[in-house]
C-alpha cells in the first residue's frame, strides 16, 4: 500500500502508527466531505418546504435552491384556486401534502447518504437533475444554474463517500494495517 501512495506523491511514514494515523486523517476528511455533499438534500428539503408555505400565503418570491416539482404543484393549486374558489381550500391542501411527502423523501435522501449508502446517494442527485431540468423547460435559467451549483456541491460528497469505500476495501486486504490500530480499531 505504501509503494502506490508513495508513486501518486503521497509521503507516507514507514512506521505503521504514522500511517494508521494518516489512514484515519484522511477518513476525517473524507466524512466531512461526504458530509457536506450529503447535506444539500436537506437545505433542498427546507427550502422548498419554505418556497410551499411562501406560495400558499400569497407571496412570489422563491428559493432557486428548491423543488421545481413542488413548485408546479404549489402553482397549479394556485390557479386552480383562481379559477374555482369552493375548491381552493382542497387544492391548496392537496399542494401542501404534496410538498411534505416530497420532502420526507428528500429528507430521507439525506439521512441514507449520510449514512453513505452511495447509490441512494446517486439516485437522489439524478432525481434533483431532473428536476433542474424542468426549471430549464419553464425557462427558469437562475434555479436550473443553481441546481447546477448544488449538484456539483453534492458530487464533491459523492466522490468522498465512494473514496472512503475504496480506502476500506483496500484496508481489508491489509490486515496488518488494520491490526496495528488504524481504522475500525
Amino acid at each position: 500500500m505504501s509503494e502506490s501512495a508513495e508513486s501518486a506523491g503521497v509521503p507516507v511514514e514507514s512506521n505503521p502508527n504514522g500511517i494508521a494515523n494518516q489512514i484515519g486523517q484522511a477518513f476525517v476528511a473524507l466524512k466531512q466531505a461526504g458530509d457536506a455533499g450529503a447535506n444539500w438534500f436537506y437545505w433542498i428539503a427546507g427550502l422548498s418546504l419554505v418556497n410551499t408555505a411562501i406560495a400558499h400565503s400569497g407571496g412570489d418570491r422563491h428559493f432557486i435552491v428548491g423543488l421545481a416539482i413542488t413548485a408546479y404543484v404549489d402553482a397549479v393549486a394556485a390557479a386552480i384556486g383562481k379559477d374555482h374558489p369552493e375548491a381552493a381550500n382542497l387544492a391548496m391542501g392537496l399542494a401542501i401534502g404534496f410538498s411534505l411527502c416530497v420532502v420526507i423523501v428528500v429528507i430521507l435522501f439525506g439521512w441514507l447518504s449520510r449514512k453513505r449508502l452511495v447509490w441512494v446517494f446517486g439516485l437522489g442527485m439524478g432525481l434533483y437533475l431532473l428536476d433542474g431540468l424542468v426549471y430549464l423547460l419553464f425557462g427558469d435559467y437562475l434555479s436550473a444554474g443553481f441546481h447546477a451549483y448544488a449538484l456539483f456541491s453534492m458530487s464533491h460528497g459523492f466522490r468522498a463517500y465512494r473514496q472512503m469505500s475504496q480506502l476500506e476495501t483496500a484496508l481489508q486486504a491489509e490486515p496488518a494495517l488494520a491490526e496495528d490500530g488504524g481504522i475500525g480499531a
